[in-house]
């Protein structure tokens, strides 16, 4: 068994790329064997992680479902009326570390989801499949390489295909950025995912007596929120991001917390008592470009050619962060490593 959870806000520019890949290597060091889905059709974690020849050939092949490697390719054949989802063999890309990739592809299959989810009300079986389609190949591909934890990086949107990748999902993460984009984005966060979560119940309702269909798990439970992008001046937080700060966790509580909570009490994990922020992530400067530039975690830049001497601290200082969120976020989701059982 695994534990999924998808990095959620539709504002984009708050950092869940580089959250992703950081928090994948802070979960292989506490010793979880990690699947990070690239759902995002723009593909920024596979482009982390690959070279562009290989991400060039990807896109190339997956036009053909059977040869294909990315998660397009995985549910092409069923897409299109040919066949079941497969699962897709993932890269390795680090220690414990595995890549799904996405594909920009997924993108035009937003139409069809969208008429699907329409579909499910009428107790289409094609319908209520195909919303289920993404979930189904990251299962069987997790079930495979015997994963504790998927992450799922999804892109910046309300669409159909992030409701249909949500509503996959176990549990959910909310980056936020300290400015005010973000905090007014959270006020209609809370409100899309209930109405999504709402009207599946109603679906899940209406198909009790369908058993030839996977339908969708539908009840993603908040495990909290990040903040990123501050500065730090002696020991502190800058003024105006930790302006920013003390506005984040009531917003948190008013337009995501109260509204789940008051939908299905079983959303909202109380954490043994524990606020909703799971950590905080510092900008880091210029370590965050170039651990892009390198396709390297900030926390695994220590060692490398083209990384200073200097930075050392900065790294381990990073390194400890990422890993201090993963372990807070393990104990939140109930994950256990597989070698710990």
């Amino acid at each position: 068994m695994y534990t999924s959870i998808g990095l959620f806000n539709h504002k984009g520019g708050v950092g869940k790329t580089t959250l992703i890949v950081n928090l994948a290597r802070a979960f292989s060091q506490l010793g979880f064997r990690t699947l990070v889905v690239d759902a995002d059709p723009q593909c920024n974690a596979t482009a982390f992680y690959l070279p562009e020849s290989e991400v060039d050939r990807l896109l190339d092949e997956s036009i053909d479902p059977e040869e294909g490697g990315t998660l397009w390719s995985g549910i092409a054949r069923h897409v299109r009326g040919r066949g079941e989802v497969r699962s897709i063999q993932p890269y390795e890309v680090d220690s414990n570390v595995l890549l799904l990739p996405g594909d920009v592809l997924l993108g035009a299959f937003e139409d069809r989801l969208s008429s699907a989810w329409k579909d499910s009300f009428s107790k289409d079986p094609t319908s209520i499949d195909l919303m289920s389609a993404v979930f189904r190949c990251v299962d069987a591909t997790a079930n495979e390489q015997e994963v504790d934890i998927v992450l799922y990086d999804v892109g910046p949107s309300v669409g159909s295909l992030n409701r249909a990748l949500l509503l996959g999902c176990e549990h959910f993460v909310v980056p936020v950025a300290c400015d005010l984009f973000s905090l007014r984005a959270l006020g209609t966060l809370g409100q899309t995912l209930c109405s999504w979560i709402s009207s599946w119940k109603t679906v899940r309702d209406l198909t009790k007596e369908i058993d030839d269909v996977t339908l969708l798990p539908g009840l993603p439970k908040f495990a909290g929120y990040i903040t990123q992008h501050f500065n730090i001046y002696r020991g502190r937080s800058s003024s105006a991001f930790e302006a920013w700060e003390k506005k984040i966790a009531p917003r948190i509580i008013k337009n995501v917390v109260t509204p789940l909570q008051g939908l299905a009490p079983e959303l909202i994990d109380v954490h043994g008592g524990k606020p909703n922020k799971l950590g905080e992530v510092p900008a880091f400067h210029s370590l965050a470009p170039l651990s892009q530039k390198l396709g390297i975690p900030i926390g695994g830049l220590s060692g490398h050619p083209e990384v200073n001497n200097g930075y050392g601290q900065k790294i381990d200082e990073a390194d400890e962060t990422f890993r201090a969120i993963a372990k807070d976020l393990a104990k939140r989701t109930g994950a256990v490593p597989a070698a710990a059982l």
